[in-house]
């Protein structure tokens, strides 16, 4: 394949974080600001090139991410990657030192939306519960010298999939959030929980 558009990536990208929502071509046209024609243009070939799946519902096509296919896995985790290097290069490199102890780490909520008016540091903090001291040494350590105070939602794997059937506030740090370490476990835990 050659190399994505950028309306291309953004509806890969839109559909994978989204994925408690089916999207069809009218639906995506709307979220990434095309026309019904473009997004169903771009949704053929994305699937011809085998990275979405389609599912008829009535009278709708619906697309999924083709997550089965490691192909597809590494494009979704390089767009994870460029995002969160794009938009929160601030919070990887002050969350890098604990790279080596968390499996996965995303940030969410008003720190990325309005930081002048968050009152604290959303992240999610998936982590062997091994490495428990560690993260928290990390967490109480900066909490001592940042202005707005890390608040932590420490998740095993195991318990990160479960919350990704049922919890709306991680299916909505997901949505919302910018993975800034282990995009590749990430896309592990959501390839079984995808709708369609």
């Amino acid at each position: 394949m050659a190399s994505l558009t950028i309306k291309e990536s953004e509806i890969l990208l839109k559909i994978f974080k989204d994925f408690s929502k089916a999207y069809n071509a009218n639906s995506i046209s709307k979220e990434v600001n095309i026309s019904a024609r473009g997004a169903l243009k771009i949704l053929k070939n994305l699937e011809k090139e085998h990275l979405v799946i389609s599912r008829k519902l009535g009278k709708a096509t619906f697309y999924k991410i083709n997550l089965e296919d490691i192909y597809v896995r590494k494009i979704i985790e390089t767009l994870l990657i460029k995002e969160s290097r794009d938009k929160a290069q601030r919070w990887i490199d002050e969350f890098k030192e604990v790279f080596k102890d968390a499996e996965a780490i995303i940030i969410f909520g008003s720190i990325i939306k309005n930081p002048q008016h968050a009152n604290d540091i959303d992240i999610i903090l998936v982590y062997e519960r091994k490495n428990h001291k560690n993260i928290s040494g990390f967490i109480y350590s900066k909490n001592k010298v940042l202005l707005k105070k890390i608040h932590e939602i420490p998740q095993t794997i195991d318990d990160l999939k479960e919350n990704l059937k049922k919890n709306p506030a991680i299916i909505d740090a997901i949505k919302t959030g910018y993975v800034l370490h282990g995009q590749d476990k990430i896309i592990e835990a959501m390839k079984n929980v995808t709708i369609i």
